[in-house]
C-alpha cells in the first residue's frame, strides 16, 4: 500500500448526500470499484490497489488525518482465538470493545454480538423494521454519547478517533475504523478482521470502497457518514439476548 502523507490539507466536502452523488458519476473498474482518492475522480483504479494509475502516480491529497491514539492494525488480536474473532463483530471492533461475558473464553463463545442502542434501551433489531442511516446513528450517539459527526479530512480533536458507518438499508448495518497509517479496517461478522473491500483493495476511504458482498448477498450501499469516537477504555455495549446469526447469509427475518 502506498505511504500517506497525513499532514497535507485538503478542503472538505460537508454535504455527505451531494458527496456521495457525485462518486456516482465517478468511473467504476469492471467489477465494480472506484478510485478511493477523490469522488469525482472519472479514471477506475488499478488492480488490487484503492487508486487509479494518475493517483497512484502523484499520490494522494485527499487525506483522513488521525490522532496520535488512533489504533495500529493489529488483526491477530482479533483473529486468533475463536472465542473473541466468533463473538465480536464490526460494531465491538469499531470501538475496540474487546470484552466477553463470564461464561466465554478466548477459545469458545457463543454469545450474542454487541448491538447498537442494546446499552441505551433501543429495541433488539428483531423487534424492528429496516436498519435506516439515522436509526442507526441516534443508537450509537444513545450508547456513547461523546460521539460527534465529522467528515473523511477533518482532524481529530484531542482524545478521539475516526470510525465510519454504512448500511444495507433493509438487513443489516457495518463499521469501519481508521488505523494509524491512514488506512481503515473492518470485521465482518465472526469472520477475521480485514483492511480489503469486497474487491480485495485495501480500503482508504470507506465511502469510496466497494461494499457490495455478493457472496452474503448484503449490499451496504447507504454510506451513513464518519464518526469521531473517544478514545476510551470504559465504553459499555451490550449484546442482543437473541442467537447470533451466522454470518454471509441474507434471511428476511433475523435473531441478532
Amino acid at each position: 500500500m502506498p505511504t500517506l502523507n497525513l499532514i497535507q490539507p485538503f478542503k472538505p466536502i460537508l454535504n455527505i448526500r451531494a458527496l456521495q452523488e457525485s462518486v456516482t458519476q465517478s468511473a467504476k473498474a469492471p467489477d465494480g470499484a472506484r478510485c478511493q482518492c477523490d469522488p469525482q475522480c472519472k479514471e477506475p483504479p488499478l488492480e488490487k490497489f484503492p487508486f487509479c494509475a494518475f493517483h497512484k502516480k502523484n499520490r494522494c491529497g485527499r487525506i483522513a488525518p488521525v490522532s496520535k491514539d488512533t489504533p495500529k492494525y493489529n488483526p491477530t488480536r482479533w483473529n486468533k482465538h475463536e472465542g473473541i474473532r466468533g463473538s465480536l463483530n464490526c460494531f465491538a471492533y469499531a470501538f475496540d470493545y474487546f470484552k466477553l461475558p463470564k461464561n466465554c473464553t478466548i477459545d469458545k463463545c457463543d454469545a450474542s454480538y454487541p448491538q447498537p442502542g442494546r446499552a441505551s434501551g433501543y429495541p433488539a433489531w428483531s423487534n424492528t423494521n429496516g436498519k435506516r442511516c439515522p436509526d442507526i446513528i441516534a443508537r450509537i450517539m444513545g450508547d456513547i454519547p461523546e460521539v460527534r459527526l465529522t467528515t473523511f479530512t477533518d482532524r481529530c480533536p484531542k482524545g478521539f478517533r475516526k470510525i465510519a458507518v454504512v448500511v444495507d438499508p433493509n438487513e443489516d448495518y457495518h463499521f469501519y475504523r481508521q488505523d494509524s497509517d491512514g488506512y481503515w479496517s473492518h470485521k465482518p461478522g465472526a469472520t477475521p478482521v480485514t483492511r480489503l473491500d469486497t474487491t480485495g483493495r485495501p480500503i482508504y476511504d470507506p465511502m469510496l470502497a466497494t461494499r457490495d458482498n455478493k457472496s452474503s448477498n448484503l449490499n451496504y450501499e447507504r454510506f451513513c457518514g464518519y464518526l469521531l469516537v473517544p478514545i476510551t477504555k470504559n465504553i459499555r455495549l451490550s449484546r442482543s439476548g437473541g442467537t447470533r446469526r451466522a454470518v454471509g447469509t441474507r434471511q428476511k427475518k433475523r435473531t441478532i
